[in-house]
């Protein structure tokens, strides 16, 4: 991507390399910046280190640290790696680094020997982030493979949905090559490379290399499965097997990967020093081949300690966790998550006696490295007692317990969780001046006008409406767990909505109260704690992290930058494909850092739910016009039909068919929930004598009601879209009137 040159820095006196681009075009300067972005939000003593960024005459410079050595690419060609323990040392780093990149939100999707450095102490150093992505990272190519062929995962040559678990591929094929001297997937021609990648199995490791430890083949062989969900869902699972491997040395040769990750979990402990998190060896112990068998654990007195009234003894069958116990014996004790070690308010300290404890499993052991947990802090819905033990709530208090006992039964109410949203501020600029002096009464006329009009567009989308504030609203989008995508494009497309239907409201505002607004929207995607929250008599469904924040400021950059909706490159990576951007604009939005922001125009392409649910706001503003136009259409082009309505009320036929297509309108990001409706609907319209062909006639009258009313806004493309839209309805319906 440019030329890397040894360079001094005099200010700080010390030497750098200095990477330099003439950046013809838009593509290369955008992953030149992006290789900046997100090397610089990563500080991690086995990635590189990003001093500085900027341009020069047109030309990009990104500042790095410095590094002796060479490429693991350079080392495994001249076999540079003495033993086996040096091998496993660099791929412990790499683990290492890479885990933490996906931890921040980073995937790098580049990842080969070539851009893994190697310093003379051991040292390993995660390079060139050029293809990397910020934000949760739920990605697609674009019609361009980007990547290296030997080392891309399947979906990523296919160019569907890419997440962390693509890094996990290539870290695969990387340590194949480390552990062999040769390429997983090799051939001379492209896409013999790609078609051994997406259909066949490398040569097993063991067959390569027959002294290799089985664990080791079995992981690197987990890393490769052509499936993303049976590969590996995280580095630290990877890096713990390496670990164990080392710890065990030679007699790790026969051992698989389910009795190494067994063994690692009961002789580990996990301690924090200062800021960072560390693991080290403790004494073995023997691990029960499942913990729900009865037979491996007997039953046992725990003792819950500081209780009111004192000591408080719980017998704790075989199998039983500590929570199960508890709460059996009566004894009230937190737990959010529904005892699935996904929370830590079940968390109790142990006094004495801990070796009597099973040793944490893989989802105990995950969540006491996330938060720092010393070995005496033990979740209780995980953990199973093999002897006596005496230990102590950390929630006690009975004002958390009444939170916890919020009324959970309601499929409804969300106990809580971290997932990744699309964040959408909208505010009308000048509203808080109109506020301060207008009559009381008109001001809220007009904010509820406001409200109604863009509360619409958020719902038709999907979206959860958070809060309303002084002309303002923020929305959230995929609390429901859609996939990133999904999440985005409902946003902008409510954004591009919202925008839209500020014309005709600041028409009628002019025209009643003198008054104009100046629309502003921002766009944000990132991950936010999601649940019922408030008061456990009024608790609703909210989202709080500092991507809220983050959205409402770019939100308010629109003033400071003529524009009128802008988007993060966060949420513009995901649908980069599918938008059309205007101006890029670079802003620190008051914070520490610098944010690309784009400036949303349009969609690329027509995109057919903002075309419905646009030109369906003409025909919704005169319902009862659309109905009889409807109607009187399909009588003169299906004349037989009219006998189907003798002695209906047209009038209320009319409503109903509204209330249809608005319904229908309303839940396009989510017309499978309106299956069963429309069959139901579907049923009913063949008793009443309704044939497949008259299906074909509606259309035509849809299509004629929508044309009739939109006038020159209709085009072909919106006819497209109604035509897509209708298909879907049409044949719900008549499947469902065939089957009956």
């Amino acid at each position: 991507m440019g030329e890397v040159f040894r360079a001094h820095d005099p200010v700080l006196d010390r030497n750098i390399a200095l990477k330099v681009i003439s950046a013809p075009d838009d593509d290369r300067r955008l992953r030149f910046r992006r290789e900046a972005q997100s090397a610089a939000r990563l500080t991690h003593p086995n990635i590189v280190v990003i001093h500085d960024f900027g341009e020069d005459s047109g030309r990009f410079f990104m500042a790095m640290e410095l590094l002796d050595g060479h490429d693991l690419k350079s080392a495994i060609a001249r076999n540079a790696f003495p033993d086996l323990r040096s091998k496993l040392e660099v791929m412990e780093q790499i683990c290492d680094a890479v885990g933490h990149a996906h931890a921040m939100g980073i995937v790098h999707r580049d990842l080969k020997p070539a851009n893994i450095f190697l310093l003379p102490s051991g040292q390993v150093k995660i390079l060139d982030f050029g293809l990397a992505r910020v934000g949760h990272s739920d990605m697609t190519n674009t019609g361009t493979i980007l990547g290296s062929p030997n080392y891309m995962a399947p979906e990523q040559i296919r160019g569907t949905r890419i997440d962390a678990r693509a890094d996990i591929f290539a870290i695969g094929t990387v340590f194949y090559e480390i552990l062999t001297g040769r390429k997983a997937f090799h051939s001379e021609q492209l896409h013999a490379i790609f078609y051994k990648v997406m259909h066949q199995e490398p040569e097993p490791l063991r067959s390569v290399v027959p002294s290799m430890p089985a664990a080791l083949a079995d992981m690197v062989k987990k890393a490769l499965a052509k499936e993303p969900a049976v590969r590996f869902q995280n580095l630290g699972d990877m890096r713990a097997v390496i670990r164990a491997v080392q710890d065990r040395g030679p007699a790790a040769a026969n051992a698989g990967l389910t009795e190494v990750m067994r063994e690692y979990q009961s002789a580990t402990i996990v301690v924090k020093a200062g800021d960072s998190v560390v693991s080290t060896p403790r004494a073995k112990t023997t691990v029960p081949t499942s913990m729900d068998a009865a037979t491996s654990l007997a039953p046992a007195r725990v003792t819950f300690a500081n209780e009111s009234g004192g000591d408080l003894l719980v017998d704790v069958a075989a199998a039983q966790t500590l929570l199960a116990a508890s709460l059996a014996a009566g004894l009230p004790h937190v737990n959010e998550c529904g005892g699935n070690g996904r929370c830590s308010t079940c968390r109790v300290v142990v006094l004495s006696n801990g070796e009597n404890l099973t040793p944490r499993n893989t989802a105990e052991m995950k969540l006491a490295q996330r938060l720092g947990f010393s070995d005496d802090i033990r979740l209780a819905c995980q953990a199973r007692v093999r002897g006596p033990v005496r230990l102590r709530r950390l929630i006690l208090d009975d004002e958390d317990i009444q939170v916890s006992r919020s009324d959970k039964s309601d499929k409804n109410v969300h106990s809580g969780s971290e997932a990744p949203l699309a964040v959408l501020h909208a505010s009308l600029r000048e509203f808080p001046l109109f506020a301060r002096r207008a009559l009381p009464y008109d001001a809220v006329h007009v904010v509820n006008r406001f409200y109604s009009q863009i509360g619409e567009a958020i719902l038709a989308n999907g979206g959860h409406i958070d809060r309303y504030e002084s002309g303002s609203v923020l929305a959230f989008f995929g609390v429901k767990g859609e996939e990133a995508k999904a999440k985005c494009t409902n946003a902008i497309r409510a954004a591009l909505r919202m925008q839209r239907r500020m014309e005709p409201m600041n028409a009628y505002l002019n025209e009643h109260f003198g008054v104009t607004f100046t629309f502003d929207a921002g766009l944000h995607y990132g991950r936010m704690i999601v649940g019922h929250m408030g008061h456990p008599d009024h608790q609703r469904l909210t989202a709080m992290g500092e991507p809220a924040h983050i959205a409402e400021a770019v939100g308010a950059a629109n003033r400071n930058h003529g524009a009128s909706i802008l988007a993060t490159e966060e949420i513009v990576n995901i649908v980069e494909s599918d938008i059309a951007t205007g101006h890029l604009i670079h802003d620190h939005l008051g914070r520490d850092r610098e944010f690309t922001l784009y400036e949303i125009v349009d969609f690329a392409k027509p995109d057919t739910h903002f075309l419905v649910q646009s030109s369906f706001e003409k025909v919704a503003a005169r319902r009862e016009e659309a109905a009889k136009l409807f109607y009187d259409h399909l009588f003169t082009i299906a004349p037989q039909t009219r006998v189907m309505f003798a002695g209906v009320d047209l009038s209320v036929q009319g409503a109903m068919l509204m209330n249809m297509v608005a319904a229908a309108v309303k839940g396009l990001d989510r017309l499978d929930e309106l299956k069963p409706v429309l069959q139901d609907l579907g049923r009913r319209h063949a008793g009443y004598g309704v044939r497949i062909e008259h299906y074909a006639s509606v259309e035509e009258c849809l299509l004629h009601t929508v044309r009739t009313l939109t006038g020159s806004d209709f085009n072909f493309d919106v006819q497209l879209a109604w035509t897509t839209i209708y298909n879907f309805i049409a044949q719900t319906m008549i499947e469902a009137s065939v089957e009956h």
